[in-house]
């Protein structure tokens, strides 16, 4: 018997590229994001390791001081923006990983409905095929 071609096809084509599109998206936000908290670990770790070098030495210029206390509070706004910029690419991670689960879905239901319609043209054609030996059985027994 020869393979139909399932007018559905190409749509589950599409809608698989459209799912490894937003897998690989879903990576590389993945990937930024790790980037990007690693980033922000570095500076939290220059923040301590700062505030530690500033508590080590009791007897201190005033100018030194000054210039510590400058430079910790731009470590802090640094960590802040970044801590923020972490969270904004958390929060396009998880609407990117819902919609993976979207297009995987969709995909999912047009493979069943195509299924459903392949599995209902199979029962036709063996309903017809019972037909025609049914039929040829009883001119088989007619002409005998």
């Amino acid at each position: 018997m020869k393979s139909q071609h399932s007018p559905l096809t190409t749509v589950i084509k599409v809608k698989k590229f459209q799912e490894k599109k937003a897998q690989r998206e879903l990576y590389q936000l993945v990937n930024y994001k790790n980037e990007e908290a690693a980033a922000l670990s570095t500076l939290q770790d220059r923040q301590e390791t700062a505030m530690s070098n500033a508590l080590r030495f009791l007897k201190a210029r005033a100018t030194d001081l000054q210039t510590d206390r400058a430079f910790l509070r731009s470590l802090s706004h640094q960590i802040e923006h970044q801590a923020k910029v972490v969270e904004g690419i958390q929060e396009k991670e998880d609407s990117k990983r819902d919609e993976v689960v979207e297009k995987s879905k969709s995909k999912k239901m047009v493979e069943n409905l195509d299924e459903k319609r392949r599995v209902a043209a199979e029962k036709e054609v063996d309903r017809k095929d019972q037909r025609l030996i049914d039929v040829l059985a009883q001119r088989i027994r007619l002409e005998l």
